[in-house]
């Protein structure tokens, strides 16, 4: 008998919802967030193709489109920035603007952040409510594990020299056992010592004998009679009734079980170096040590020298440690003292010390609900250098910078003017102070930094690796920079010779020194060279434009390469 099947369901707008909801949250790639490389849009025409005559259709619809319905004005929106003076630079505080001048092209860099202004992002992600990968937190992350992997190590190297050591310690143990049994003929008086050997090998001491004949099972003659108190170091292992074996069988177990953070019973490696160092003079088999009780003495004594404070405010940590322990990975990291310092509530919400302010707008359907993230205050803003900040006002017309002071917007002359007093230090803003000259820093700078964002570059800060700049093909998010410039004036104008006007003199080991370092970080050295125009044609340009003036500077550039005799032979 067939069985008969009833005909499936189709799934309902539930499950459908459902099984849609993970691709909904899916985040965009990276291509598609940094699509843009600049704050404003651009309507280029199609390509031509000769082998194609359709594709000269193609171009002229497209222009007639823009002809007919002409795209909006760019850029369309114009972001807001404030010039300080402190800093030197354009602070950006509208979260918006922040992330599109960021998003469009990497300019500038976060104030409480490496790069990218995520300090909000980093903030909920710390406090629970908001998960999301962050590269500062997986920095530390892995930070920490490198740390716990050397401490592993470091912990594997100290357990196999104590293995080592315990090893040697009982194969001593085992000679100095086999020569006292060949001494108990001698300390039991049976035999006459007549070989010269045999002479060498008694006692020197009332201490060795008794010790020998207390191993040979027979009391001493002289056991009623109290023995000499030992001058400095005469007391042997065997004395003290701790075999060396034993007792580092005992500190190596004990050290193994209570781990590095208990550094007073650390391996003590005196003993065990004398034991190693040979055997007694004149062929004794046993090697003297300190007694017990002026061991301990002299232990008590030599500990507060080693001992060392740190001193953290508003307390003193105390600390006492043998330089034979491995490191300890137990010790709190400053972003858990972070944590423990400012403690979040049970339920995932901050402390009500916190003073409420509005999250973005983007990232409020990541988190748990509005309210909690609007307990966040953003406190981080963006930081334009004078050269980014100008080229969005000069080149883009993508920024409005204001006065601090007086908050009336500053003109492009304005501008110019104020970011060339601030490129000398002290900044020339009196009117006793020497007149600007084509040559000043910013000048040069903003010149070399137009220069390359025309031709398709990312330039940011190279300070972190002794530059001026550093070349990024499209940004730091997508791949390294390849390559670090160096700016150098270059005075070859004959007004400048006739005034007798030379440019810097870098030596070879400042030469070396920059190429050592980008070689170790796999980038190139440039070096920029920026002819600088001779002041009254200068002046005569800027009056006519600050176009007109910006196009008497020059860029030569030089690429300059690591050369090794036993590589490049």
């Amino acid at each position: 008998m067939a069985e008969v099947k009833p005909p499936t369901q189709a799934p309902g707008p539930e499950e459908e919802a459902a099984r849609q909801a993970p691709s909904a949250k899916r985040r965009p790639s990276i291509h598609q967030i940094y699509a843009l490389p600049a704050p404003i849009r651009t309507f280029p025409l199609p390509t031509f193709y000769p082998d194609n005559p359709l594709s000269l259709f193609h171009i002229a619809s497209a222009w007639l489109g823009q002809v007919f319905s002409p795209p909006p004005a760019e850029p369309a929106i114009v972001h807001p920035g404030v010039w300080s003076e402190a800093t030197t630079s354009v602070h950006v505080t509208d979260e918006m603007s922040m992330r599109a001048l960021w998003e469009q092209g990497f300019y500038g860099k976060g104030s409480l952040s490496r790069s990218e202004p995520n300090w909000l992002k980093r903030e909920r992600v710390r406090r629970g409510l908001q998960d999301a990968h962050v590269s500062e937190i997986m920095t530390v992350q892995r930070r920490q594990e490198r740390a716990q992997a050397k401490w592993e190590r470091a912990r594997l190297e100290q357990e196999a020299i104590r293995n080592t050591r315990l090893e040697e310690a009982r194969q001593e143990e085992a000679r100095c056992l086999a020569k006292v049994e060949n001494l108990r003929p001698l300390a039991l008086g049976t035999v006459a010592p007549v070989d010269p050997l045999h002479i060498l090998a008694m006692p020197n001491t009332d201490v060795e004998l008794s010790a020998t004949l207390r191993l040979a099972g027979s009391p001493p003659a002289d056991a009623g009679r109290q023995p000499p108190v030992p001058q400095g170091n005469s007391i042997s292992l065997v004395v003290n009734g701790d075999s060396p074996s034993s007792r580092l069988a005992n500190e190596s177990s004990h050290c193994l079980a209570t781990g590095p953070d208990v550094p007073n019973n650390a391996l003590d490696s005196r003993p065990l170096e004398a034991l190693l160092n040979g055997h007694g003079q004149n062929g004794s088999a046993f090697k003297s040590m300190e007694p017990l009780e002026f061991r301990s003495s002299s232990t008590e004594a030599k500990s507060p020298s080693r001992q060392k404070s740190v001193r953290f405010s508003p307390k003193v940590e105390s600390t006492t440690f043998q330089l034979s322990d491995p490191p300890s990975p137990s010790q709190p990291l400053a972003s858990e003292k972070s944590s423990q310092q400012h403690p979040s509530r049970d339920d995932g919400k901050p402390a009500s010390g916190d003073v409420p302010a509005t999250g973005l707008a983007s990232d409020a359907d990541d988190g748990p609900s509005v309210t909690e993230v609007e307990h966040i205050v953003n406190k981080e803003h963006l930081q334009l250098t004078p050269e980014e900040a100008f080229f969005l006002c000069f080149g883009l017309g993508a920024l409005r910078i204001s006065d601090a002071e007086s908050g009336l917007p500053l003109s492009t002359r304005q501008m110019l003017t104020r970011f060339r007093q601030f490129s000398y230090f002290p900044p020339r803003v009196g009117p006793e102070e020497p007149d600007l000259g084509p040559d000043d820093g910013f000048l040069l700078h903003y010149a070399v930094y137009h220069h390359f964002r025309s031709l398709g570059w990312v330039p940011r800060a190279g300070i972190k690796f002794g530059v001026d700049w550093l070349l990024y093909t499209r940004g730091p998010v997508f791949d390294h920079a390849e390559f670090g410039l160096m700016v150098i004036p270059s005075y070859s104008d004959a007004w400048w010779k006739k005034c007798g006007k030379q440019g810097p003199r870098k030596t070879w080991d400042w030469l070396h020194n920059s190429v050592r370092v980008l070689s170790h970080v796999m980038k190139s050295l440039v070096l920029v060279y920026v002819d600088v125009p001779p002041p009254p044609r200068f002046e005569e340009a800027l009056d006519a434009g600050i176009t007109e003036a910006l196009k008497l500077y020059k860029i030569r550039e030089v690429m300059v390469k690591r050369w090794s005799s036993n590589r490049n032979r």
